[in-house]
């Protein structure tokens, strides 16, 4: 259980059934393309309904092992969005999700009132008419609409992107492949800058895993100074991971959610993570935890995790009582970096 509340799952749930409940009413028929339903309660009402649900999960949540970067190929008769976090991920979920339907197939776009639902319409981009409200319930808005003859851009590498990133320790900035939505998309994010700017020198042949890697911005650094290191790249999101095989292509990926995802027998010199604290809009501090409290039986001997949080996170406390040896490498206003190193 996370030292802070997560609200992450009873959100989830609330909105699932109040989705449930509006679309039983509709009741829609054929295929249904259902994207971010990680709570699964909109797919199981539709089911029940009689529809062929197909979903799309891009986070492998609760081992969520068929998350993928973008929708399955085909037509549908339908879709519903869960609202994701940022109007980037919006943006370009929306376009995916269109791409699969034919004009005047109906969507449903769900969200809750403090996501910022309500401002939905707003950034449609032509794909869909004005979209009305379905229902207002729990703090929950299910939105109606239908689909446009306007054009989506309906492949994943149509927003590919390639940013210039500068990195601490001069030298040319790391041309990285990214995605809107990304984590710290198209700039060097302030932690992972205090990361980079104490990262301890790295030993040729260390194996080195990036926990939380995003689009891979460390593990490309870690390449850069130290070539010949041997990397592995987890993150829960499809996404990030296909943004990371094309910014370090030699390194292994695992998608997973959490330390799970990795084998019984990797072991690693180092660890290093700047580690996901929200899920969805709600803080969430658990997976830090689960970190720190499950990093010792995946280090080898003398082997480390370094890693940066916002100091509100007290991650101080947590490393001392999981490691035999802990250091504070870097302390700012908002910052700390950590690193922990078992008895």
């Amino acid at each position: 259980m996370s030292r802070l509340d997560n609200r992450a799952g009873d959100r989830d749930a609330t909105l699932a059934a109040v989705a449930a409940e509006a679309l039983a009413e509709r009741r829609p028929q054929g295929r249904i393309l259902v994207a971010f339903d990680s709570d699964g309660g909109i797919s199981h009402a539709l089911a029940e309904g009689g529809a062929e649900v197909t979903n799309w999960h891009r986070l492998a949540l609760g081992g969520q092992v068929a998350a993928t970067p973008w929708p399955a190929e085909g037509a549908f008769d339908a879709a519903v969005l869960r609202l994701p976090r940022g109007w980037a991920s919006f943006g370009m979920a929306l376009h995916a999700v269109a791409s699969r339907l034919e004009p005047g197939a109906p969507l449903w776009i769900v969200g809750g009132n403090d996501e910022g639902i309500a401002s939905a319409p707003k950034h449609v981009d032509g794909l869909l008419d004005e979209p009305e409200t379905l229902t207002i319930k729990r703090r929950v808005r299910v939105l109606e609409t239908r689909r446009t003859h306007a054009h989506a851009r309906g492949s994943l590498e149509d927003w590919r992107e390639s940013v210039p990133v500068p990195v601490p320790g001069g030298g040319e900035p790391l041309e990285l492949v990214s995605y809107p939505g990304l984590f710290a998309h198209g700039r060097l994010d302030a932690g992972t800058e205090c990361l980079l700017s104490v990262l301890p020198e790295v030993a040729p042949g260390t194996n080195v895993l990036d926990f939380g890697c995003g689009a891979g911005v460390i593990a490309r650094a870690v390449r850069e100074r130290t070539p010949d290191v041997r990397l592995t790249l987890l993150d829960v999101d499809a996404l990030a991971l296909h943004a990371a095989r094309q910014n370090v292509p030699d390194a292994e990926l695992v998608l997973s959610d959490g330390l799970s995802g990795l084998g019984s027998r990797d072991r690693f010199g180092l660890i290093l993570s700047n580690p996901p604290l929200h899920r969805g809009k709600d803080e969430d501090f658990g997976m830090l935890e689960a970190l720190v409290a499950g990093t010792k039986q995946y280090l080898k001997l003398r082997g480390s995790l370094v890693a940066v949080t916002q100091r509100t996170a007290g991650v101080g406390k947590l490393f001392k009582g999981a490691f035999g040896h802990s250091d504070l490498l870097l302390e700012t206003p908002q910052f700390q970096v950590w690193r922990g190193t078992p008895k």
